[in-house]
């Protein structure tokens, strides 16, 4: 999921899970030396937490996007159409989308992570689909607004789930940090299983139409196609709907987290042959296509067979509302659902003569002097014991880093050039229910 266009975001994740591995098999090999015998190692919780607050952005994204007002006061996700196809490609587009800044896990076993995609990206497949015009960002201003540098982006929490299968925490430890991989049933929990269901039948339904789709647009000779010798209505053209009907599902179904469903379908090629030669043959005469066409097939495709994906979402009367969960304890202090705010400018450096440059450098100090004093004003908020953050810090080493990790959470909502033009502004905000989540003492 997380990378299409691939950035050193990314790199930290996968070096990270290579050392754990490392440290896994060491600890393997000194229990067998000890003569103990060797138990699975636990999948790493931080990893865990994060693919679990990638999730999370990921649909906090993907409801940015759909509630987003269209100029004809429709959302995006009124204009396509719930479990459309319009509504699963806009999905998978949101799948590439790239991390926004490294993940940050607390100590407390929270993660969080910030995932952007590009609105120019949001915004072709917006034409594509037709829902908008043919202009840049046409019909589109609600979304334009919301965009920081030409992204829009969306943050999620998490944590571990405490009863992971253990074959799909295999799997989640053995994908790629840019993917996100079944872990149902993360994100299906509000499906009910009718819902589940009716998902999996639309995306095999689909998964035979693509395949069907795929079959007609094959090349058999220099112009014809499958589809110009098997037509449409004719008993050519059955012959061919039941030979795609009779192929098999290719593995299980998967229920991936952004709650579309999975099914793969698979053609040999000598199948694909075969049929086709039937067809041939019915037709009696009068195709262009020859058997010797339909021979070259398996050297043409370079495959040994043809493999397509469908996919489908549950409708939407099976999904429940959202599981809210209420944290009990003491009532909160008052400072704790409030949200800071820092605004900071630089000046463009005479110095630097390339203006795209300059903007950014400008962006960039900006931003470290709005963290400073968004720093200055956690520091001086007073926790539940009469001491300050700063204090604390001072004392409290686990404290002080998970500090950090919550400065540097901070989210920009303002990003544009100053009044006179000679600079860049950056405005900040962070919400301090976190930091009262993560001071507080543990049980």
């Amino acid at each position: 999921m997380l990378n299409r266009y691939n950035t050193g975001a990314g790199m930290p994740l996968a070096m990270g899970g290579l050392l754990l591995i490392v440290a896994a098999v060491l600890l393997w090999a000194g229990m067998v030396l000890a003569g103990e015998p060797p138990k699975p190692a636990p999948l790493p919780q931080a990893l865990l937490a994060i693919r679990v607050a990638q999730v999370d952005a990921l649909e906090r994204l993907a409801d940015l996007v759909l509630g987003a007002r269209l100029v004809a006061d429709k959302t995006v996700g009124q204009a396509v159409g719930p479990g459309s196809d319009g509504d699963i490609e806009i999905r998978l587009l949101l799948r590439s989308a790239r991390l926004a800044a490294e993940p940050r896990v607390y100590s407390d076993g929270l993660a969080e992570v910030d995932l952007e995609c590009a609105l120019d990206d949001v915004a072709r497949l917006a034409r594509d689909l037709r829902i908008v015009g043919a202009a840049r960002t046409s019909g589109l201003a609600d979304l334009e607004y919301r965009a920081i540098d030409g992204c829009l982006r969306a943050s999620g929490t998490g944590r571990a789930p405490p009863d992971l299968a253990l074959e799909t925490a295999k799997r989640v430890q053995a994908a790629r940090p840019e993917d996100v991989p079944e872990m149902f049933p993360l994100g299906w929990e509000r499906v009910t299983a009718t819902g589940r269901v009716a998902a999996i039948r639309e995306a095999r339904r689909r998964a035979y139409g693509a395949m069907a789709a795929r079959i007609r647009d094959i090349h058999l000779g220099q112009t014809d196609k499958v589809g110009d010798l098997v037509g449409r209505g004719s008993s050519e053209a059955l012959m061919l709907d039941v030979f795609i009907r009779s192929l098999p599902v290719a593995g299980e179904p998967r229920l991936m987290p952004d709650r579309l469903a999975e099914v793969d379908v698979a053609a040999p090629v000598r199948d694909v042959i075969r049929v086709l030669k039937d067809i041939l043959a019915l037709r009696g005469g009068g195709a262009r296509a020859t058997a010797d066409d339909i021979d070259q097939l398996s050297v043409r495709l370079k495959v040994e067979r043809l493999t397509v994906t469908g996919r489908g979402m549950p409708p939407v009367q099976e999904v429940g509302p959202p599981i809210l969960r209420v944290a009990g304890g003491a009532p909160l202090p008052d400072w704790a659902t409030e949200v800071l705010e820092a605004r900071a400018a630089a000046r463009f450096s005479d110095e630097v003569e390339n203006r795209e440059e300059g903007r950014v450098l400008a962006a960039r100090s900006a931003k470290v002097r709005a963290v400073a004093d968004l720093e200055k004003q956690v520091g001086a908020v007073t926790l539940a014991d009469g001491r300050t953050v700063r204090q604390r810090s001072t004392k409290d080493e686990v404290f002080r880093r998970d500090v950090k990790t919550f400065l540097s959470g901070a989210k920009t909502t303002q990003y544009r050039p100053t009044e006179d033009g000679k600079g860049w502004e950056v405005t900040l905000r962070l919400p301090l229910i976190r930091l009262y989540e993560f001071s507080r003492p543990r049980e």
